[in-house]
Order: structure tokens, then C-alpha cells, then sequence
């Protein structure tokens, strides 16, 4: 049998176990907030600073969106930030695989005079570019993986758009990187 004949037979052969191994099920998808979640009064009082939610993860995509308020008709610019959930600290019992949240959030701050940050939009973009990149030229050998981390404060408050639904205020979310010991699932 000829060389290029057994190579053939074995590109298909790793094909054919790929197919029957591999993994078949496609992502999850989940939304934050609901889509159909409320909106907050305009005087809504800001978030005591407490955060309820810490969410953990590969950054799978960052997009920003040109909406506009419902109601209003106002344009309002929203990031949705897309992050595949990594349980830290695992102990080796595999959690939801494949979950990626879509995370949806103004990239300005709405009420700039009671924020505590208000850039954590952009500090959110540039987090994720630093973990993209992390991740990018990260090595196998290394004794951590970086992760990015989107926090949401308890009582966050919420616009509706017309086009993308339910977003959180910037105002009341946070991120930065984290790192684990375990590799992506």
C-alpha cells in the first residue's frame, strides 16, 4: 500500500472517531438579565455596592450595539459580552459544559453623579482584550488560565431597548480578570 494511500485511510479513520467521539451537543445559551425583565423606575436608588452574582469564564465575544430606549425612542449603546462559564476551583466534578451567557449591558454609565466607576464599560473591554490575549498566548504547561469575571450588583437596575430587550445600567456591573488552576472544560 502506498504511503499517501495509509495516509489517506488515516486523516479518514481520526475523522470518522472525531465524529463518533467528539463532542455533539452545541453550545448553551442563556441571557442576563431576562430579556423581558423590567425596567427600573427612572429614580431608581443605585445598588448598595453588594454583588450577588460573580460570573467566571472563557471571554467568547464582545459586541457593541447601536439600540434605542423603549419609550424614548432615545439611542442607547449596549455592549453584550459573551462568556462561557468556568466553574473555579472545580473539584473535578464536571459542571455545565458548554454554557456560554450572554451578558448584556449600557456602555455608558446612566447616572453619572451617584456611580462609583463610571467607565466600568470600557473597563470591561479592555479587560477583555488583556484575558483575550492571555488566553491567545497562553501555554499548557502553565500553572494557571485566565478567565474574565463579570460581577452584577445586587438590585441592579434595568433599561429596555427595543432591540436588544433588558440591559443592565454599567453603573451597577463590574469586571476584571481571575485566573484558575484548571484548564477551559
Amino acid at each position: 500500500m502506498g504511503k499517501a494511500l495509509r495516509c489517506g485511510l488515516f486523516a479518514l479513520a481520526f475523522l470518522a472517531a472525531t465524529v463518533v467521539w467528539g463532542q455533539s451537543k452545541a453550545a448553551k445559551e442563556t441571557r442576563r438579565p431576562a430579556a423581558n425583565a423590567a425596567a427600573s423606575p427612572a429614580a431608581a436608588p443605585a445598588p448598595s455596592g453588594e454583588f450577588f452574582s460573580l460570573l467566571d469564564g472563557m471571554p467568547m465575544l464582545l459586541e457593541l450595539h447601536h439600540d434605542t430606549e423603549v419609550g424614548t425612542n432615545k439611542p442607547i449603546d449596549v455592549y453584550m459580552l459573551v462568556i462561557e462559564m468556568q466553574i473555579m476551583n472545580s473539584d473535578g466534578n464536571f459542571e455545565p459544559v458548554g454554557l456560554q451567557i450572554h451578558n448584556f449591558y449600557t456602555a455608558h454609565a446612566q447616572n453619572w453623579n451617584y456611580d462609583v466607576n463610571q467607565h466600568t464599560a470600557h473597563d470591561c473591554k479592555v479587560w477583555n482584550g488583556l484575558i483575550t490575549k492571555a488566553l491567545r498566548n497562553h501555554k499548557p504547561t502553565d500553572a494557571t488560565w485566565p478567565y474574565i469575571e463579570l460581577s452584577v450588583a445586587e438590585g441592579a437596575r434595568i433599561i429596555q431597548t427595543n432591540e436588544d430587550g433588558a440591559v443592565f445600567w454599567s453603573d451597577d456591573i463590574q469586571c476584571w480578570g481571575s485566573s484558575d488552576r484548571f484548564p477551559p472544560f
